[in-house]
């Protein structure tokens, strides 16, 4: 088989596997496919070692990165394509407009990638000066990899935490996010979050890559195996003890998913009487002893003024034959009429009252907010959702409200994608997280599913329950061990109504933060003040290095 063939089909296995290794709906379809449900979780293991296969067989730094957005590109498009849908179908963006946003989303996805590639190339040039640091961080002659596989997980998780703030805060799809259904990995996210999964699979897959050649360290091999032996026996402890641990309260919840499509709530004038009934209806199918009622993102059909609390008569006046709960959480868009500024906000209900307002912190870029607007709107960009006066101003409050018997904080959608951002919750206060969404916008695609894989690792990271309603789906029941309860289907209009357990557990994660990724920092940035401490080695006609031999130095 020619290398030409071989690299193509590994390109294409590249593709198959990123794109499999996260939820895949195939358009128009409820659910994810089969390949997915029975090894996505290992997949993404063979990702890393093939980009290095792909990448590194050409020669020239223009070739090798128009190698890296010819796989990347269509990878992102197999797990990003319902972004087309809430650009185009729902959102009234024209086809042409619409195909140039995902171009560009992908330009700059794939630039992670590139300045991922760069840096490995960087701290693999031989230079006059050596040092300590030096052996530390070079593969041995003859590997099939650039840098020791440990430092290539140092480096890729370095650029990959850019993508929780820069240049949008968009962490989807993240390496370790692969790992939601896969209980035992799921549980080294209470030590160091979604990060230190990344880092682990780009280890373990890089150092059997070299193994599968017999070209690994064996210092290094002994150090992962010790790692490794850690970390499941970490894992099996936490499993174990949870299963023995008693809950600190219990109370009974409602959960509603009136599947109620987008079309009908971007005309809602014309809808609203159906709209009301189907609330109705699920409201009264609650038992009467229900600790906490809870609708989806934006459910209220209008629009309320900030400073309104009489939730009585919003009931009394739209829904008359709906048992009105004492305690209820309630999604709804809110207007600052002084400032005429806009909230996508949830309001905490007790005896007929909006006691408390929760104000969503993590706006959904160019959806809820224009991000580097005064530029952007200077060349004529404005918001990609129609409907919205103008952009929704960020919350800044982590939000605890207590109902008596319990507290409870509420993750508006797009919230409940950051670690750091659900942790603060808990740190306020919050024994109960309650997830509010509204993924209609998205059609029959893979993001509602893509939007449920983050919950688990947020309910393992805290310690806490956590209850999700979806308007459309997926609504459910996620334990603090990663265990989800009641799964509702796709588009399915039903409720959820059961007692769950609240605990209290304490994590690493909950107390020391991101300590693994500024940890990583620290080591990253050790390695890169020795690298520019010394001068650069020039081209000679020595034998060439093993990373020159797999495309990683400079080819001119």
């Amino acid at each position: 088989m020619s290398d030409k063939i071989k690299i193509f089909l590994a390109s294409l296995l590249f593709v198959f596997c990123f794109a499999m290794s996260f939820p895949f709906v195939i358009p128009g379809s409820t659910s994810t496919v089969f390949v997915h449900d029975f090894m996505g979780w290992i997949l993404i293991f063979p990702v890393m070692p093939l980009f290095f296969y792909v990448v590194g067989s050409f020669k020239t730094l223009k070739k090798q990165i128009l190698a890296i957005y010819g796989i990347t590109a269509p990878a992102n498009a197999f797990v990003f394509y319902w972004i087309f849908y809430s650009l185009n179908i729902y959102g009234g963006l024209g086809v042409v407009e619409s195909v140039l946003a995902l171009i560009l989303m992908f330009f700059i996805l794939g630039l992670y990638w590139v300045a991922f590639w760069l840096l490995c190339r960087f701290f693999a040039k031989k230079s006059e000066k050596t040092s300590d640091f030096t052996d530390l961080i070079r593969a041995p002659a003859g590997s099939v990899l650039p840098l020791k596989p440990w430092f290539i997980a140092v480096v890729w998780l370095a650029v990959e935490f850019l993508r929780t703030f820069f240049p949008v805060d968009f962490f989807w799809s993240a390496l370790g996010h692969s790992q939601y259904s896969n209980k035992v990995i799921l549980q080294w996210a209470s030590i160091g979050s979604v990060y230190i999964i990344s880092f682990m699979i780009v280890w373990i897959s890089l150092y059997f890559y070299t193994l599968i050649f017999r070209k690994n360290n064996k210092k290094e091999g002994m150090v992962l195996a010790a790692v490794l032996v850690v970390l499941f026996s970490y894992s099996a402890f936490q499993m174990i003890s949870f299963k023995s641990e008693t809950p600190a309260n219990e109370i009974k919840v409602g959960l509603m998913q009136p599947a109620i499509n987008q079309y009908d709530i971007n005309a809602k004038e014309e809808n609203v009487f159906e709209m009301l009934r189907v609330f109705i209806d699920q409201l009264n199918t609650f038992d009467r002893d229900t600790d906490l009622v809870v609708w989806h993102e934006a459910a209220m059909p209008l629009r309320i003024p900030m400073g309104f609390d009489n939730f009585d008569y919003i009931m009394e006046r739209y829904f008359t034959r709906a048992y009105n709960f004492p305690n209820q959480i309630v999604g709804m868009d809110m207007v600052d009429r002084n400032e005429l500024s806009f909230f996508n906000a949830a309001g905490f209900i007790q005896d007929g009252k909006i006691r408390k307002i929760y104000k969503k912190i993590k706006l959904a870029p160019f959806g809820e907010y224009l991000p580097y607007s005064e530029f952007l709107r200077s060349i004529g960009f404005s918001i990609l959702v129609p409907g919205n006066l103008g952009d929704f101003v960020r919350g800044t409050e982590y939000t605890v409200y207590d109902y008596g018997t319990f507290k409870a904080s509420i993750l508006i959608c797009y919230d409940g994608t950051f670690s750091e951002n659900v942790a603060g919750f808990v740190k306020n206060g919050a024994e109960l997280l309650v997830n509010i969404s509204n993924d209609a916008w998205f059609g029959n695609s893979s993001e509602t599913f893509q939007h449920g894989m983050f919950y688990p690792f947020r309910a393992v990271e805290t310690g806490r329950t956590i209850v999700r309603s979806a308007n459309v789906g997926i609504s459910e029941v996620i334990l603090p061990d990663g265990t989800i309860e009641n799964s509702t289907k796709f588009l399915e209009r039903t409720t959820i109504n059961r007692k769950i357990p609240l605990y209290d557990k304490s994590t690493i994660y909950l107390k020391f933060g991101n300590w693994f990724v500024w940890l990583n920092y620290i080591v990253f940035g050790l390695f890169l003040l020795d690298r520019f401490g010394r001068t650069e080695k020039k081209t000679g006609k020595s034998a060439p290095s093993a990373s020159r031999r797999h495309g990683v130095t400079s080819s001119r």
